[in-house]
């Protein structure tokens, strides 16, 4: 059993770049992933959605990727020399047609910036994927860590509740049974009370008080109630995704003890069948978290 909700976050810094991995996971009934990663990197989305799905099969999952040059990109420096003969060539012939004096130096063209241009040189972004994609895969495997440990709290509080609910199943059967006997004995009494010195058919009697008797009997219920909770132990123990099948069980389990508690004509048996219902709520609660 796991826990739909988790966090894991890995850093990692390799040949000057570094890398920053995180996904979240949180309660939702289906499968749903949102990235958030790096500009230009929509080709890596299919494989670290495979990552994250490799772990998580149901949920809604946040994954964010952040890569960083840790060292400033390498430049170059680019003149435009044909531009510069230019300039160099018109500033000297305007200088002849002007007569003017002085000389023509380096001072002339510096500040023109379309002369000079500075380029940095684009960083290997292969390398920062395949570091992501080890960064992910760390995440992933911590989301997965405390997924699992949420989800073996989550177990051993199922256990527990399930137990409370087993232990009540012989005390139900016990005042079940009591309770057919005192219906069947007040139904006699009363019918006696009723017809007074008429004649009784007591065949006819017995059958009558067995009927009434009858219409509080919750050994179906019982029945059918042993076997959800056999079921419901030995799915909370299972791996893999359980959650839905949890649910179906819940619905089942609270099923048989409203019907026990309806058919109940016993205030103690009606108690334990609302102590219960209290259990399989907090059941019914718990297991929206889990996967």
């Amino acid at each position: 059993m796991r826990s739909m909700t988790g966090f894991g976050r890995i850093q990692l810094e390799r040949g000057g770049i570094q890398v920053v991995a995180e996904v979240r996971s949180l309660n939702q009934r289906f499968f749903e992933l949102k990235l958030n990663l790096p500009r230009g990197w929509g080709e890596q989305e299919g494989e670290i959605r495979k990552i994250v799905q490799s772990a998580v099969e149901r949920g809604r999952v946040e994954a964010f990727v952040r890569c960083v040059a840790l060292k400033p990109p390498r430049a170059r420096l680019r003149v435009n020399d044909d531009l510069a003969a230019s300039y160099v060539n018109e500033l000297r012939r305007l200088g002849k047609r002007l007569e003017l004096d002085g000389k023509l130096g380096l001072e002339a063209i510096l500040q023109r910036p379309e002369i000079f241009q500075v380029i940095e040189e684009e960083s290997d972004t292969k390398a920062g994927v395949e570091v992501a994609l080890q960064a992910m895969k760390r995440a992933v495997k911590l989301l997965d860590t405390e997924r699992r440990r949420e989800g073996a709290a989550l177990r051993r509080d199922f256990e527990a509740r399930l137990k409370h609910i087993g232990d009540g199943v012989p005390r139900i059967e016990k005042l079940a049974a009591q309770s057919r006997t005192a219906i069947h004995a007040n139904f006699v009494t009363r019918v006696r009370e009723l017809l007074g010195d008429l004649p009784v058919n007591e065949k006819r009697l017995y059958e009558e008080a067995s009927n009434a008797a009858q219409h509080g009997d919750i050994t179906e219920e019982l029945t059918r109630l042993r076997v959800h909770l056999k079921a419901m132990r030995a799915l909370i123990n299972r791996d893999g995704p359980v959650g839905k099948s949890v649910e179906f069980l819940l619905q089942e389990i609270n099923r048989e003890v409203n019907t026990m508690g309806a058919k109940s004509q016993n205030a103690a048996l009606s108690q334990i069948t609302i102590e219960m219902k209290g259990e399989v709520e907090k059941m019914r609660e718990q297991v929206q978290n889990v996967e």
